[in-house]
């Protein structure tokens, strides 16, 4: 009887589990799998991917599995992990922009990159996913002082006068924002 696959991974909304057997295995702890080919040709309309192990203690105990995403000739960009303690995780995939405009989609252009990795060099990867988290929140702030900001129509010190539902007001317009493109904030990494 054949093992059980090593992982998987889903893109939520959008397929069913793809084991690592439909990964190519490009050495023994490396596998890629062509998003374009294999799940859909618009990957931009895919927010969200899940890794996970497929079995209990299937790794060895200091070993984890990274998560990487590459567009065209871009480098690989770390997304999260799983390990024995942590078997499952859902990442915003938050694919890169390009300086050309967009990426046509095609075979090959879109990879998902699994990598078996010590769990030291792991943990050090999760913390700058912690500065992208601050960043975001960073962003967040900056939205809002800017929506407040446009209330301001004569200088008042240090001070920004407000209507009394701006919170509100910026809270519905941000939200509708989000909704129909939630990487805006992410985007333009020059912006802040």
């Amino acid at each position: 009887m054949a093992a059980p696959p090593l992982f998987g991974v889903f893109f939520v909304g959008h397929s069913y589990p793809i084991f690592a057997s439909h990964f190519t295995q490009v050495d023994p702890t490396h596998w890629v799998l062509d998003v374009c080919t294999t799940v859909i040709p618009n990957f931009w309309d895919l927010k969200e991917v899940s890794l996970f192990l497929t079995q209990p203690n299937s790794l060895e105990p200091s070993a984890a599995l990274g998560l990487y995403i590459k567009v065209g000739p871009a480098e690989w960009l770390y997304r999260g992990c799983v390990h024995n303690g942590h078997p499952s995780e859902v990442m915003p995939l938050q694919w890169p922009s390009t300086e050309q405009g967009g990426v046509l989609p095609g075979p090959g252009v879109v990879q998902i990159g699994v990598s078996l990795e010590p769990g030291v060099e792991i943990i050090q990867k999760e913390g700058s996913k912690l500065g992208a988290r601050e960043d975001f929140a960073k962003r967040v702030g900056m939205d809002l002082f800017r929506f407040m900001e446009s209330f301001q129509t004569q200088a008042m010190g240090d001070h920004i006068v407000v209507p009394a539902n701006a919170l509100d007001r910026w809270f519905i317009k941000f939200t509708d924002k989000f909704r129909r493109d939630p990487d805006f904030l992410t985007r333009d990494r020059d912006k802040l």
